[in-house]
């Protein structure tokens, strides 16, 4: 049995992970509405004070640089197996809850480890498991982000219905704690040819990578123009992606077909992580992020001109924010090398956040006076065009400028 698990260890490092993206993003972000409407019923809270648990995201942007560096002295293992069963045990411990406040403990317990569970781990495991695949098996791994952003609504709008919005809780949790358990036994940090697993092999792999340390990154250019890009990049799936319904009805396209946009851009998001994941092996990820800048500033002219460019430029932009997320991680590596990924990393995720706390008032605040999402679309193009052309600053690894 031991030796079946060796022989197919890297695959099931890519399927833990695969699985973790998919219930992570799955029960944080596409299943959070479903919930809102029975707590509402159940505690008489308003639908502010529940949403407002979604601004603990902020504190896992700020908690990332530490996770990052706790990766980078311990490993990937124990972040991804402590991050998942805190989400599990924030979801179990739900239908205790009788206060607003449990509410936000519990919130805040959930998101306080969440750059642990996707982007930082994928981004240190993938590259030692398939070093000369790891751009597409990046790809691959989240595309579990999409998958996870079908099947968790899914099992919890069935478990809603049949036993009520307690056991739908209980449901994402026992997910997140198997998962945690799924990490404990499967994940290991170590080369493919390695032939140690004991304890002290992860500190082995980590001691025998190479790359910058985050006090001489930050002294680069390289640093800044991908902290740029990826902040400014960050803008179509904070500001064009959850407008999308309502600026296709303001097109005058009918609800019903202006719902599509969501199922357009989940296939899209799952067809491009794994494509771009392939191109930045074939053109650098640095380009292949360019690629996708452009092809969003493409896209959302096109969601702005008729709707007929509208539905043309759906799956353009689809497309290239779907891939911003794999080639994220991609984009730090090619830049910085490995060895301090988790720390460098984790410092450009809490600035690459700022975007979601700014697209959505811009967009509402272009709407409320505009009465239209055209000029909030056309200034996140420029933003786009801004992002791609800062990247032409960024280094391959090797070839860094200091600042």
């Amino acid at each position: 049995m031991t030796r079946l698990l060796d022989e197919n260890r890297r695959w099931l490092v890519l399927g833990t992970l695969f699985l973790a993206a998919g219930a992570n993003v799955g029960s944080s972000n596409y299943a959070f509405g479903l919930f809102v409407e029975p707590l509402e019923t159940t505690f008489g809270w308003s639908r502010t004070a529940i949403s407002a648990s979604l601004s603990f995201t902020a504190v896992g942007a700020l908690a990332s640089p530490i996770i990052g560096r706790l990766m980078d002295r311990h490993g990937a293992r124990p972040v991804l197996v402590i991050s998942l069963a805190l989400m599990g045990i924030s979801f179990l411990v739900r239908p205790a809850m009788t206060e607003l406040w449990h509410w936000y403990g519990l919130s805040f317990l959930q998101f306080i480890g969440i750059s642990g569970i996707t982007v930082l781990p994928a981004g240190r495991l993938i590259p030692i498991w398939f070093p000369s695949s790891h751009g597409r098996m990046m790809g691959i791994t989240v595309a579990g982000i999409n998958v996870g952003g079908i099947t968790i609504p899914f099992i919890v709008n069935v478990t809603l219905g049949a036993s009520g919005w307690q056991a739908a809780y209980v449901a994402m949790g026992v997910i997140a704690v198997a998962l945690a358990a799924l990490a404990l036994l499967f994940i290991r940090e170590r080369p493919p040819d390695a032939q140690d697993d004991s304890a002290g092999a992860a500190q082995d792999v980590i001691s025998r990578m190479s790359g910058l340390p985050l006090s001489a990154a930050t002294r680069t250019r390289s640093f800044y123009a991908i902290v740029g890009a990826l902040a400014l990049g960050n803008f179509g799936h904070a500001g064009v992606f959850p407008q999308l319904i309502p600026h296709f009805t303001e097109l005058g396209v009918p609800a019903t077909w202006a719902a599509i946009t969501v199922t357009v851009m989940a296939v899209a998001g799952l067809i491009s992580k794994p494509t771009f994941g392939y191109l930045s092996e074939r053109m650098t990820a640095r380009r292949a992020m360019m690629l996708t800048l452009s092809g969003q500033c493409v896209g959302s002219v096109l969601l702005v001109l008729s709707p007929i460019t509208a539905w043309a430029g759906l799956p353009i932009f689809g497309v290239s924010m779907g891939a911003h997320s794999a080639l994220m991680p991609l984009l730090v590596q090619e830049s910085f090398g490995s060895r301090h990924f988790g720390s460098i990393m984790g410092t450009v995720t809490m600035f690459t956040l700022i975007p979601f706390g700014l697209a959505p008032i811009i967009a509402g605040l272009t709407f409320d006076v505009m009465q239209s999402y055209t000029l909030a679309y056309l200034g996140f193009a420029v933003l786009f065009v801004v992002a791609a052309a800062g990247l032409t600053q960024m280094r391959i690894r090797g070839e860094n400028e200091f600042v």
